[in-house]
C-alpha cells in the first residue's frame, strides 16, 4: 500500500487559534485512493524546524502533502524549507509574477512587493493553478517521492486538491483505489449503532469498518479493496440502521431534508432560542433552500418569546422556557406567523450556568408539528456550551426530517 505524510504548517495550528481540517480533508481524499496515511504531524513557522520535519516524513513516505505556508508574509516559509530540505534553489517565476499583478490590477488594487513572494518555485517544480486565491500549489518529484505543497486557506486547498492534485495522483499511480462507503445516522447512541453494525457484518472478511461520533450524529465508514463487498456490507447497514440513517457519501442532513420538503411541496419555519440561529444556519447553506424555508425567528429573552411567538407569559413565569409546553408554543407561534406547512423549534439551557432556568444545564425541548399534530421532545445532552448547541441543533434537523418522511420518533423520546 502506498504511503503518504501530511504536514500542516503555521504557529496558529500549535497555540490552537485554528484547527487543522485541512488534514482531516486531505486524509479522507487519499485514503479513498488506497493511500495510508503514516504520518501527520503541525509544524510552526520556524525554517530550519520545518525543513527537518520534512526530510523526516520523506524518510517515511512516498507521497508528502504540505498545507500552509505559501503566502506573502515573512512567516510563510514553506517554499524556502522545502527547497533547503531538497538541497535546490528557489527561482522566481516572471510569469506567475506578472499573472499576480493582473490580479491586483482587478480588483482596483496595487500589489504588495511581498506578494512576488508567491512566485517562487522549488526549482523542478510544476505549478499547480490558483483558482480562489493569490497562492499557486506545486507539484514536486525527488528520488520516486511526490511533494505537493498547497495554501492553508480551506477552500483554495480542497480546489487545488480535487482538480489538480488526485487526477495527477491517479494518473502517476494507477489502480489499488479503496471503495468507500459512508452512512451517517441522527439521534441515535454510537453504541447502538456499533452494536447493530457489528451484528449484520458478521463474516464479511476484508471489510473494514470504523466510527466517528459526532455531536447527535454517528458517521459509519465501510471501506475494502473491493467495490463488491463494501456494496454488500452497505446493504447490510443500511437493512439494520433503516430510518435512522438520514445521509450516505457526500449527502448531507439538510440537504437531504430540503430534498424531501420540495419533493413534497412543503415549506419550513423554525424557532430557536438556545441554538441561536444554527439550526436556521444549517438549512440555507443548501443551494435552492428558498424553494421550502420560509425563515426562522431566533427568541432569546423572555419577552421576545412572548411578543416574536406569542408564548404565555404565565408559562415561561411557571415553568421556564425550558420545557416541551413552550417549545410546542414555539412551534405553533413560528408555523403560524411564517405561514409554514411545517414547524420546528428547540430551546434549552446550553450553558456553562443555568441563569432563571430551572432545568439543569444540557437539557434541551425541541417540538415538530405539521398539519397532523405535534410531537414534543427532551433531552438531557452531554458536553459544553457549543456541544450542546450543536447537538440540539443536529437533533432538531432530524426531527423534522423524521417527520416530513413520516418516520416515527416514539423510541427517540
Amino acid at each position: 500500500m502506498k504511503e503518504c505524510a501530511l504536514l500542516a504548517v503555521g504557529d496558529e495550528l500549535l497555540d490552537g487559534r485554528v484547527t487543522d481540517t485541512n488534514s482531516d480533508f486531505i486524509s479522507s481524499r487519499l485514503q479513498s485512493l488506497g493511500w495510508r496515511i503514516v504520518l501527520r504531524a503541525a509544524v510552526g513557522d520556524e525554517l530550519r524546524t520545518l525543513a527537518d520535519t520534512v526530510s523526516f516524513a520523506l524518510r517515511v513516505s512516498d507521497l508528502l502533502v504540505v498545507t500552509g505556508g505559501l503566502g506573502p508574509t515573512r512567516d510563510d516559509l514553506t517554499r524556502e524549507a522545502v527547497a533547503s530540505a531538497l538541497g535546490r534553489e528557489l527561482e522566481r517565476d516572471p510569469e506567475v509574477e506578472q499573472r499576480l499583478r493582473s490580479f491586483f490590477d482587478a480588483m482596483g488594487r496595487e500589489m504588495s512587493p511581498s506578494n512576488a513572494r508567491q512566485a517562487d518555485r522549488v526549482r523542478g517544480a510544476e505549478w499547480l493553478q490558483a483558482r480562489l486565491g493569490t497562492a499557486p500549489g506545486q507539484w514536486i518529484e525527488e528520488g520516486g517521492r511526490v511533494i505537493v505543497l498547497l495554501p492553508g486557506v480551506p477552500r483554495e486547498m480542497r480546489d487545488m486538491l480535487d482538480n489538480d492534485v488526485i487526477p495527477r495522483l491517479k494518473e502517476r499511480y494507477p489502480g489499488g483505489e479503496a471503495s468507500t462507503a459512508v452512512l451517517l445516522v441522527a439521534a441515535r447512541p454510537e453504541s447502538e449503532v456499533g452494536e447493530r453494525v457489528s451484528e449484520v457484518l458478521a463474516g464479511l472478511e476484508g471489510l473494514k469498518v470504523s466510527y466517528r461520533a459526532l455531536t447527535g450524529q454517528v458517521e459509519v465508514r465501510l471501506s475494502a479493496a473491493e467495490a463488491g463487498l463494501v456494496e454488500e456490507g452497505r446493504k447490510r447497514v443500511r437493512g439494520a440502521l433503516g430510518d435512522w440513517v438520514v445521509a450516505e457519501g457526500e449527502e448531507s442532513l439538510e440537504g437531504n431534508l430540503g430534498r424531501e420538503l420540495r419533493e413534497r411541496g412543503m415549506t419550513l419555519a423554525v424557532a430557536e432560542s438556545c441554538t441561536g440561529g444554527m439550526v436556521g444556519e444549517r438549512i440555507t447553506r443548501v443551494p435552492g433552500s428558498s424553494d421550502y424555508f420560509r425563515g426562522g425567528v431566533v427568541a432569546y429573552s423572555y419577552k421576545a418569546k412572548e411578543e416574536l411567538l406569542g408564548v404565555d407569559a404565565g408559562l415561561l413565569l411557571e415553568r421556564g422556557a425550558v420545557n416541551e409546553e413552550v417549545a410546542a408554543a414555539f412551534r405553533s407561534g413560528v408555523r403560524e406567523k411564517l405561514g409554514a406547512d411545517l414547524g420546528l423549534s428547540v430551546t434549552g439551557v446550553a450553558g456553562p450556568g443555568q441563569g432563571v432556568e430551572r432545568e439543569p444545564v444540557g437539557t434541551v425541548a425541541l417540538a415538530v408539528a405539521d398539519g397532523n399534530g405535534v410531537s414534543t421532545f427532551k433531552y438531557r445532552l452531554p458536553g459544553n456550551r457549543e456541544m450542546v448547541r450543536m447537538f440540539a441543533a443536529n437533533i432538531a434537523l432530524a426531527l423534522a426530517y423524521f417527520r416530513v418522511r413520516g418516520v416515527s420518533t416514539q423510541n427517540l423520546r
